[in-house]
């Protein structure tokens, strides 16, 4: 009688699944550097990162995976992996999905890219994470480099991915088939703005947008050119990196006898630009009203307090786990974007 394999091939032996051992000798280093590649060791050659992750890629290699599926059992761990910088907006969302993994039951597992993240970078990343069987992984990331990797990864994943903060809701990849994407709604934000805005009376409106790989800056910088267009004006945007420095030095560029308001793409930005109109002896808002984007803690004791946009980023967080839950357990998944709100101060 002819059977069929857990691997799917038909016969009457089941197939070995690739060990350690495998994975070393397909990529030809010792079975020591596959454990560091695989445990996210830092201190790996570059080379041999590669050749073990390849190799793991080739072979299908999950350590523990076959003996948990005869248990039966289903995994408490979740994977995370964040971009290497500390914004405000993502490190808030990892806190917070962390927090209420935990106060369900799961255990959190980090993983970190860097500054400029490749390919090669999130490759390594998932590869980790999936060494440590878990049942699913977070991608805390709206930068296109970060998708543009995952939509074109080589190595299967095999369990759900969840992205946080993006606003692309079609991160689908034959690698990882199943994404989930979870986003704060960017447009109504930048809507709220620029109502206040209009409402105040001002139509001399400069934006200073965020960095051109964040989809969070370009859906608020289109939000608010359409926004300036259809009220018959015409949208002047400055580039900015989310830092103050960036906002200090666009807002120097500003003649601010031919604009009454500044809509910065960030806090942090809107305190760049709070202190350049101060060294200029300007009065916000009496000389220039200026608005801001996320309600960091710091925003109501600006000078003067920074009229913003919160968002709520403890909610996300426990919006990307239901998200995960919803996919590992199969519980209803709410697909509605989050709602930010207008926090009015003194500076608008």
């Amino acid at each position: 009688m002819t059977t069929t394999t857990a691997l799917g091939g038909t016969g009457g032996r089941r197939r070995k699944a690739p060990t350690i051992f495998d994975v070393a000798e397909r990529a030809g280093v010792s079975h020591q550097t596959v454990s560091r590649v695989i445990n996210g060791d830092p201190t790996v050659r570059e080379a041999y990162r590669s050749q073990v992750t390849d190799a793991v890629a080739a072979l299908g290699y999950r350590p523990r995976a076959a003996a948990r599926a005869l248990a039966g059992g289903r995994s408490r761990a979740l994977g995370i992996i964040t971009a290497g910088d500390a914004l405000y907006g993502p490190s808030s969302t990892a806190i917070g999905f962390e927090r209420a993994a935990r106060s369900a039951g799961y255990h959190v597992l980090l993983s970190t890219l860097p500054d400029e993240p490749r390919p090669i970078d999130l490759s390594g990343a998932l590869t980790t994470l999936l060494a440590q069987d878990v049942a699913a992984i977070v991608l805390v990331a709206a930068d296109n480099r970060v998708l543009d990797a995952l939509a074109s990864l080589t190595i299967p994943v095999s369990v759900p991915v969840v992205v946080a903060n993006a606003v692309q809701r079609d991160a689908l990849t034959p690698a990882a088939p199943s994404v989930a994407a979870v986003a704060i709604d960017q447009a109504a934000g930048t809507t709220l703005v620029m109502d206040h805005l209009f409402a105040r009376g001002h139509r001399r409106i400069v934006h200073i947008a965020g960095p051109a790989v964040s989809q969070e800056s370009e859906v608020r910088r289109a939000t608010f050119e359409r926004i300036m267009r259809e009220a018959g004006l015409e949208p002047v945007v400055l580039d900015g990196d989310w830092t103050p420095a960036s906002g200090f030095a666009a807002a120097r560029t500003i003649d601010v006898h031919a604009v009454d308001a500044v809509f910065a793409g960030n806090d942090q930005m809107a305190l760049g630009v709070l202190h350049a109109f101060a060294d200029e002896g300007l009065r916000v808002p009496d000389d220039i009203a200026v608005v801001g984007f996320d309600d960091i803690p710091e925003a109501a004791h600006f000078t003067p307090p920074l009229t913003t946009v919160r968002q709520d980023f403890v909610a996300m967080g426990e919006r990307v786990l239901t998200a995960v839950r919803a996919v590992v357990e199969g519980a209803p998944m709410d697909q509605a974007l989050l709602r930010p709100e207008l926090v009015v101060r003194r500076s608008a």
